[in-house]
C-alpha cells in the first residue's frame, strides 16, 4: 500500500489574544498590565489522506477548518503534534514542497488585479519556470475547461466575481500541483458559475489524480465532489468517512409547497412530528421574504413509511400546490451533528 500524501498526528494549535475589559480602565489595562487568554483552535486532530483523494472538510465558522489548511500549506506551524504533506514538514517551506502544493482561498485575491489575466499567468510561468510549450498547453486546457478564453486579456479587476474566481483557480494550478487546498472556492458565485467550477474540479481530480481538500458551506460542493467527508466542531474531528454514511437509511425529505402559510409549529402539530424535522423555504435565508411563495415551501425530514400518513394529514387541512420526495439533505444531517445529536 502506498504512503499517504497527507499525515496529521495529534495536531494542536493555540492562539493567544489580549483580554480587554470595557471602558477607560480596560484601555489603560492594555497598556499597563495586559492580560492574555488562550484559544485552542485545533484539539488533537489526526488523519491520513491517500493520493488522488477528494476530501470535503466541513464545519461551522470557528471550527478550525482554515487553521488546519494553513498548517498543511505551511502558512503557520502547529503548536504541537506532527503534520506532513508529500513527506515534507509544511512550515519549513522547502522549495520543492511549495512547487507541489497550492492554496486557493475564495475570499482572498492572489492575482494582480491591475493586470490582464494572461499577463498575470505569464508572471506565474516565470516564477515556477514552466517550459513555454507546457505552459501554453496547460493554459489552453484550463481556459477551455473553465470557458474563459475570451476574458484572458481583460483586466482582472473588470471581471465578474465568477470569472475572477476561475482566473484565481487557473493561477493556482498552472504549476500542476500534486496537492490542492481549496478554502470556500465557490463562495459568492451564482449557481451557473459554481456548477462550472465544481465540474472543472471533478474533471481535474479524475484526470490529473491531484489530491484535493475542499472546505465549503455549500452542501452541493460536498455532495457532488467528495468521496470522503471530515466534519469539525470546536477544533475536534467529529466525523471522518463516506458522505453516504452520514445519512440515515430509509430517511427522505418531503418537499411541500402549500397554498396556505402555516407556522412550522402548526404544521408539526398537524402531522404529529417535532418542529426540528421541518425546514421552511430554502433555509434561514432572510432574502426569501422577497418571494412570497418561498415561505409556503416546507421540507419535512421523515422515514419512508411516514410519507403516506403525513401527506394524508397535510391534505386534510391544507392545499398542496407542488410536492416532491428527495434524498435526505446532507446539510440537515450535518446540522444535527453540530447540535450534538448522534447518528443513528
Amino acid at each position: 500500500m502506498s504512503e499517504p500524501v497527507i499525515t496529521v498526528r495529534d495536531v494542536r494549535r493555540s492562539f493567544r489574544s489580549v483580554k480587554k475589559e470595557e471602558g477607560l480602565k480596560g484601555a489603560l489595562g492594555l497598556i499597563l498590565k495586559p492580560q492574555y487568554e488562550n484559544h485552542e483552535a485545533l484539539k488533537g486532530i489526526s488523519f491520513t489522506i491517500e493520493s488522488g483523494s477528494f476530501v470535503g472538510l466541513i464545519g461551522a465558522n470557528g471550527a478550525g477548518k482554515t487553521t488546519l489548511l494553513k498548517i498543511l500549506s505551511g502558512l503557520i506551524p502547529p503548536s504541537s503534534g506532527e503534520a506532513r504533506v508529500l513527506g515534507y514538514e509544511p512550515f519549513k517551506r522547502a522549495i520543492t514542497f511549495r512547487q507541489s502544493i497550492s492554496l486557493v482561498m475564495g475570499q482572498k485575491a492572489q492575482l494582480w488585479w491591475d493586470l490582464p489575466a494572461a499577463e498575470a499567468f505569464d508572471l506565474i510561468r516565470a516564477i515556477y519556470e514552466i517550459p513555454m510549450p507546457v505552459y501554453r498547453e496547460r493554459l489552453n486546457t484550463l481556459a477551455e475547461l473553465l470557458d474563459i478564453q475570451k476574458h484572458l486579456h481583460t483586466q482582472i479587476r473588470r471581471l465578474s466575481l465568477g470569472e475572477r474566481m476561475k482566473m484565481e483557480l487557473i493561477g493556482a494550478i498552472l504549476h500542476w500541483p500534486k496537492v490542492i487546498f481549496l478554502d470556500e472556492p465557490t463562495i459568492g458565485l451564482d449557481v451557473l458559475a459554481a456548477h462550472k467550477l465544481r465540474e472543472f474540479l471533478r474533471v481535474f481530480n479524475q484526470k490529473e489524480k491531484a489530491t484535493i481538500i475542499l472546505t465549503s458551506h455549500n452542501m452541493d460542493d460536498i455532495e457532488r465532489l467528495c468521496s470522503r467527508v471530515m466534519i469539525m466542531r470546536s477544533g475536534e474531528m467529529i466525523y471522518d468517512g463516506n458522505p453516504d454514511g452520514l445519512t440515515r437509511k430509509g430517511e427522505r425529505r418531503l418537499r411541500l409547497r402549500l397554498m396556505q402559510n402555516p407556522e412550522a409549529g402548526e404544521l408539526a402539530q398537524t402531522i404529529g412530528m417535532p418542529v426540528s424535522a421541518i425546514d421552511i423555504g430554502n433555509g434561514n435565508d432572510e432574502a426569501a421574504t422577497e418571494a412570497a411563495e418561498e415561505a409556503r415551501t416546507f421540507h419535512i425530514h421523515l422515514k419512508t413509511e411516514q410519507i403516506v400518513p403525513v401527506l394524508q394529514s397535510v391534505m386534510g387541512k391544507y392545499t398542496i400546490i407542488d410536492m416532491g420526495i428527495e434524498e435526505q439533505s446532507l446539510e440537515f444531517v450535518i446540522q444535527r451533528l453540530f447540535e450534538g445529536t448522534k447518528l443513528g
